[in-house]
Parts: C-alpha cells; structure tokens; sequence
C-alpha cells in the first residue's frame, strides 16, 4: 500500500496544535495546576482548550495505529520492536530527566519565587530518586516522578508491544503483504465501527471518572512504577483508537473503503455536539452530579469521533499530497512535539511579568515562537547531529546545575 500522505500531513497538525493546546493553558483556568499560570485568564482559551483536548491525542493515536502493520511487515517483529525502543523509548530516558523535573520546579517558583526552600540541583536530584520507586496508583503530588507530555510516547511503546504481539501471533511478518489481499470494508461497517468507540469511551470515560476522580482531583494520573503514566479516563479511548488505526489499514478505509455521509453531515454533528458539550461544562464545574458527567463525556467522545472524521475526510479529499513545507513538517513533527514543551513553558515565564500585556498577544508570541524555536533546533540540530545534540544538551544542563548549586 502507497503511504498515505494527507495523514503524515494530519500527524503534523495534529503536533502543530499540541503545541497551541499547551501554550493556551496558561491563560485559562481550566488548568489551574499548569507550571505557569498567567495572571491574566479569558473564557476563549477555555474554550479552545476544551476543543483540541477533545480529539488531539486520539487522533495521533489513531495515525500511529494505522502506520503499524506496514512497519511490523517491512521490518519483522525483532527489528520492528527495536526501532520503536530506538524510536520512543531512548528519547524518553534522554528528555524526562530535564523536563519533567525542571517543569515541577517551575511550578513552586512561580508560585513562591521567593521562599523557594531548596535549590534545583537539590530539588532534581530528590525528584529524580523517585524513578525507582514502584508506585502503582493515582499521582497525588506535582512533585511526583511524572513523565510530563513524554506520557504519550511511554504509552503509544506499550501499545506497540502489545500490537507486535498479536500481529506475530497472525504471522503478518510472513506474507509481504497479507492485508492487500483482504476485504474492504462496507461504509455502513465503518459507521458501525465508529459509534462503537465513540459509545465505549463514553462508558469507559464516566466509569473511570466514577473510580479514580475526586473533587480534590477531578483530573487524576495514575503511574505504573516508572515506566508509565496516563489518565485512567482516556487509556481506553486511547486504546481503542489505536486499535481503530490499525483495522482502518487492515480493511483500507482510505484507499477502497470511504467512511459515509455527506460531507455537510460530519461538521454540523460535531458542532451540535460541540454545543451541546458546551452548554453542559459550566453546570458540571459549578454542580457536579453523575448525571451531568455522563452528559458531558457522551457529547465528548461523539464530538472525538466526528472531529476524526471531519479531518480525514476533508484532508483525503484535499490535502493527499506534500509540499515542500509539508515535507518539512512532516519529518520534524516527531521532534517538536520532544522539544516544545520547555519551550513553551520558559517563554510563558518569561512573559508573566508583563503585566500590562494583552493575554491574547502573548499567547500569539508563545504559539509562533514555540513552534520556529522547535521546528529549529529539530531541522538544524537534533535530525543532522543527534547525538551531539545530546551531549551538548546534557553540558548545558549540567553547567546550569554547577551554577545553582
């Protein structure tokens, strides 16, 4: 099967807006936890937040799902696991060691910067003693080991092991090709297939709600020891949409099968359920009940899957090639979506103090200075020079450790 190009292009965009997502969060209030908090807040980053929340994560999911079995048959199950520990599990152990403390810290500072009681090199050197602890449960502390925004690569490993597991018990590294000889799938199989996965992560989203949230926590994270960290609400959202990426391929979905209705149809379902999701979040936060919460997470998850399709379709239809800033976004969008995230939480900090700024004009300097800063430190350091890359990092790191001492 050809690669299927306008979904390297939905990849990047996908990256682009996790990028607007996290630089949005510090002028709302939706996150009151976030590293930096701006005094400034309005109700539209709220909103915004609310909306890219709602679909980002599953949609990357659903991508990398789909690339899979193409991957696992050109490389075999051996060297299929190996690139993706290459991949995935090396830059983790390289990146939480400098964002996930420094981001922790950032929280106490910006919130006591003058009655700060240890220093980094103190602070990181306690936080980073909590790697060998083997905590399973719900992460009760900012200063917790946390794999910071590196979570969706920790899980996204796990879903790969447990996908390389079944497709060596059905020999797809055997046949060259085994899903071109396959069915495709009828549209009406398709529609059944969504309204499923938007129906199980309604019910696997209130369920875990129900278990793991409290008013203290309304937003828990559970670990598993070190080595992963997810929300207990969306791991199987999160699940099932990877899963979906991977049946969208096995039956090829884009490429003989297409997803029915009208192009009309999809948008204006997801903005009635945008509506409907909106109209319900402020009665939530203000008088929580059961049955408010089911109300929201059903409008959420149907709002996901519509969102999923709104953007598949209109970029088969419309964006199935790749320009040349296409091109390099797409071989950078892995390495931003690493590097963004102390990018956008230093230039936050770095904006607190302007007090008399306009939320919205900051948000513009983080969101377009994030993202060049980024896309330029992957294009022109971390793809050409790897591990110099690293080594110079780690010096840097290391030379601002000495200095705070």
């Amino acid at each position: 099967m050809n690669r299927v190009i306008f979904l390297d292009n939905l990849r990047y965009l996908m990256v682009l807006l996790v990028v607007v997502l996290h630089a949005a969060i510090s002028y709302g209030k939706f996150v009151p936890w976030w590293f930096v908090k701006d005094a400034g807040s309005s109700v539209f980053f709220d909103i915004l937040m609310l909306t890219l929340d709602s679909f980002l994560m599953p949609m990357l999911y659903l991508i990398a799902g789909f690339f899979a079995i193409s991957s696992f048959q050109k490389n075999g199950p051996v060297h299929f696991l190996k690139g993706k520990f290459r991949r995935l599990g090396l830059p983790i152990l390289v990146g939480i060691p400098l964002v996930s403390p420094s981001a922790a810290y950032l929280y106490h500072y910006t919130r006591k910067a003058d009655a700060m009681a240890v220093t980094f090199p103190e602070y990181w050197a306690a936080y980073m003693q909590q790697a060998g602890d083997l905590h399973v449960g719900v992460i009760r502390s900012i200063d917790h080991f946390a794999h910071s925004h590196f979570w969706f690569m920790s899980l996204l490993l796990c879903f790969f092991v447990l996908f390389a597991g079944y497709a060596y018990q059905r020999n797809w590294h055997r046949t060259p090709e085994p899903v071109l000889s396959g069915n495709s799938m009828s549209g009406k199989s398709i529609l059944v297939i969504l309204l499923a996965v938007g129906f199980l992560s309604a019910v696997s989203t209130f369920t875990a709600k129900m278990l793991f949230a409290s008013p203290a926590n309304p937003q828990p994270w559970i670990s598993i020891g070190p080595f992963l960290m997810f929300e207990p609400e969306r791991v199987i959202m999160y699940m099932l949409y990877f899963g979906m990426g991977v049946v969208a391929y096995y039956k090829k979905w884009f490429t003989r099968s297409f997803i029915p209705g009208h192009p009309v149809v999809w948008p204006a379902s997801a903005l009635v359920l945008f509506i409907g999701l909106l109209s319900v979040v402020k009665p939530l936060m203000e008088d929580f009940s059961e049955e408010k919460l089911l109300v929201f997470v059903f409008f959420r998850s149907f709002f996901c899957v519509c969102m999923l399709v709104v953007f598949t379709k209109a970029a088969a239809s419309r964006w199935n090639d790749a320009s040349r800033a296409g091109r390099l976004l797409a071989r950078n969008s892995y390495y931003i979506y690493m590097i963004h995230y102390l990018v956008v939480l230093f230039l936050q900090l770095a904006l607190v103090s302007w007090s008399g700024g306009s939320v919205f004009i900051k948000f513009g300097i983080v969101v377009s200075a994030s993202i060049l800063i980024s896309f330029g430190i992957s294009h022109y350091m971390v793809r050409p020079y790897p591990r110099q890359f690293i080594a110079g990092l780690y010096g840097i790191f290391i030379a601002v450790m000495i200095s705070a001492s």
